[in-house]
């Protein structure tokens, strides 16, 4: 019996990478499958939170390790364009308050730390933050409504930072809290 295309689609690994659309114009994107990111500012995925229980990971690189470590913001943020960008650079809000609602932070991150994103649509908290496979029980997101995306906030500082989205589960460091956890998919369409 052979393979329908169907079969196929299911099969092959999705591909997810940073979105340039929906993140800040300070961000540029690298990486084989674009899905690591320099620079500052907020960066989303291109493919939301679909599931009702989803993991993803962030494996974070200091790229000239001198100084304080900022702390960076980690969760979901809702559909972003250059607009948005635009309004928010002819404002007056701090930076770090740039669509990061639904994010909450992680500070004294070293080289090479992976901090994981739990995120459940049916209990609370909605997204709980783990480093390096370790629960922070105060980084949490209560609540939230929407088409979200995976986000990441770097804010502009020295050291360099830089971080790669993990979003599958043969690239994660860490894995999910428990079993249950699904992995990011793209929305498919019913025809």
């Amino acid at each position: 019996m052979g393979s329908t295309e169907e079969d196929l689609m299911e099969s092959a690994p999705q591909v997810h990478s940073i979105d340039s659309d929906m993140s800040a114009p300070s961000i540029r994107i690298g990486g084989e499958l674009k899905n690591e990111i320099y620079g500052y500012g907020l960066a989303l995925a291109d493919v939301s939170a679909e599931p009702d229980r989803a993991y993803w990971e962030w494996r974070i690189k200091i790229l000239n390790p001198s100084g304080d470590i900022p702390s960076l913001l980690f969760g979901v943020s809702n559909k972003r364009n250059a607009k948005f960008y635009q309004i928010l650079s002819e404002s007056t809000v701090p930076p770090e308050k740039h669509g990061t609602k639904f994010m909450c932070d992680i500070p004294n991150l070293k080289d090479g730390d992976v901090v994981g994103v739990a995120m459940q649509q049916s209990e609370i908290p909605m997204i709980q933050l783990y480093l390096n496979g370790e629960c922070q029980y105060d980084s949490k997101v209560p609540k939230f409504r929407g088409t979200v995306f995976p986000a990441i906030y770097i804010p502009q500082s020295e050291p360099t930072i830089s971080a790669v989205f993990l979003y599958r589960e043969d690239q994660f460091i860490h894995g999910p809290p428990s079993q249950g956890y699904e992995c990011l998919i793209a929305e498919r369409s019913l025809m």
